[in-house]
C-alpha cells in the first residue's frame, strides 16, 4: 500500500505536469492566434498591392508604403509572440494550418522567410510605378513558395 505522504507527493506531481501541458497548450493557442492575425495583415496588404498590380486602383506610393509597414508591424508582433516557434505546432483548441514540416530539420522554411524579407525590401524601394511593377512578383512569388510547402488546405 502507498503510504498517506508518497500518494499525496504522486497526486501534486500528476496535477503540475497536466497543468504544465494545458499551460503549454494555452501558450500554443496564442502564438497560433498570433500567426493567424499576422497572416491575415500580410493578407490584406497584399490585396491592397495585388489591385495596383492588376490595374484595379491607381499606383500609390503611400498605399505601397502602408502596406509593407503593416507587413513588416505584422512580423515583428509574430515575432515577439513567437508565433512561428516549434511549441505553436499543436493548439488545444485553435486550429492552425501550417505543417509541421515547417519545424522538421531540413525545413527550407528560413530560407523562404528571407526571401520574402528581401523582397518587401526591393518593393519598399521602389520610386515610382515602373518599379513597382517589376518588384511586386518577386514578392507574391515568396508568400505563394513558403505557402505551397508549409500550409496545409484550409477546410
Amino acid at each position: 500500500m502507498l503510504s498517506s505522504k508518497l500518494l499525496k507527493s504522486l497526486t501534486a506531481g500528476v496535477l503540475v505536469v497536466g497543468l504544465g501541458v494545458t499551460l503549454a497548450y494555452a501558450a500554443a493557442d496564442d502564438q497560433i492566434k498570433a500567426r493567424q492575425t499576422e497572416m491575415k495583415a500580410n493578407g490584406k496588404a497584399m490585396g491592397a498591392l495585388a489591385a495596383i498590380m492588376k490595374g484595379e486602383a491607381p499606383y500609390d506610393a503611400a498605399v505601397v508604403k502602408a502596406s509593407l509597414d503593416a507587413m513588416a508591424a505584422a512580423d515583428a508582433a509574430a515575432g515577439e509572440a513567437k508565433a512561428w516557434d516549434a511549441s505553436s505546432m499543436e493548439g488545444a483548441t485553435i486550429e492552425t494550418w501550417a505543417k509541421p514540416e515547417i519545424w522538421a530539420e531540413g525545413s527550407q522554411v528560413g530560407a523562404k522567410y528571407q526571401a520574402w524579407v528581401d523582397a518587401r525590401t526591393a518593393l519598399a524601394a521602389t520610386t515610382d510605378e515602373a518599379g513597382f511593377k517589376a518588384a511586386f512578383p518577386a514578392l507574391g512569388a515568396s508568400c505563394g513558395g513558403c505557402h505551397e510547402m508549409y500550409r496545409k488546405p484550409k477546410g
